[in-house]
């Protein structure tokens, strides 16, 4: 008698039928940028994935966002956490829009083929202004609005993540009337909050989601107008990756706040858990 399974295979029946389904999707491979909070979100999407039952492998230290979309590209990687602002600014450099949803809808018309976002998180990393809470106290501005009137007389110590956002400056002026006395680069955003608590400067320019601005207890100022373009957390990944589950098992990430994160990422900084350790509590909260 001819074996079974040589009569299958024989045949051209699918193994897969016979030992109970598909075979299993290959493994999302998710890349991380060599900065703790991009660490921290590649391992929620990691910890997301795997508890739906994907297969995830990680690449650590992939560098800035052009060796992320290279990784991408080169099918290195299929997934990356990235900020919708920084996105649009690369693949639609004229684009004016500032508001979360606008920039997520100005984004998706705007990227190239082969590669897609699923929805974003409330985490946001925009560029804002900053004073020290004695300096918001004193002055009594809790937003740019407050500020405004105040503006030439100021000098801005600006960062250089803050200015990323290369027409803030602008907008600043035509939609708080806005235009301060001086702007000097200020480089990482530690030396902002340095120049700050010294009284070199009473205004500074950071992002939301860095980890130095709330260590150092720094106000951000509301920015009403959306002078300032969303930088909310989304995952960017090769186009067909991804199944309906697994888009499914990303939304817990929807959760995700800029107070969440930036204390997360302090966590690590301080030595006190590993970014695995520490993404693996908040899912644990979270799901």
């Amino acid at each position: 008698m001819i074996p079974t399974v040589a009569v299958v295979a024989g045949c051209g029946v699918d193994l897969s039928s016979v030992t109970g389904g598909p075979p299993a999707p290959a493994p999302v491979v998710i890349g991380a940028a060599d900065t703790v909070e991009g660490e921290l979100v590649a391992r929620l999407y990691e910890g997301a994935l795997g508890a739906s039952g994907r297969a995830t492998e990680l690449v650590l230290g992939l560098g800035d966002q052009t060796d992320r979309l290279a990784a991408l590209d080169d099918n290195r990687v299929s997934l990356v956490p990235e900020h919708t602002g920084r996105l649009l600014w690369r693949f639609d450099p004229s684009s004016e829009v500032t508001e979360s949803e606008d920039v997520y809808e100005a984004l998706n018309r705007s990227l190239p083929d082969g590669i897609s976002v699923s929805e974003y998180a409330p985490a946001d990393d925009r560029a804002a202004l900053v004073l020290t809470a004695g300096q918001a106290e004193s002055s009594g501005a809790r937003s740019v609005a407050d500020l405004a009137d105040r503006c030439s007389a100021l000098t801005l110590h600006a960062s250089t993540t803050f200015s990323e956002d290369t027409h803030a400056l602008e907008r600043l002026q035509s939609r708080y009337g806005c235009t301060f006395g001086g702007v000097v680069p200020a480089g990482a955003t530690s030396d902002v909050a340095r120049e700050l608590i010294a009284g070199v400067s009473a205004v500074g320019g950071a992002t939301t989601a860095d980890p130095v601005v709330a260590q150092n207890e720094l106000v951000v100022l509301a920015d009403d107008e959306a002078a300032f373009t969303a930088q909310n957390v989304v995952p960017l990944f090769r186009s067909g990756v991804l199944n309906a589950d697994d888009v499914r098992a990303l939304s817990v990430i929807l959760q995700l706040s800029t107070g969440d994160l930036t204390a997360m990422a302090a966590r690590v900084r301080d030595g006190e858990v590993s970014s695995a350790e520490v993404a693996g509590e908040w899912l644990g909260e979270h799901t």
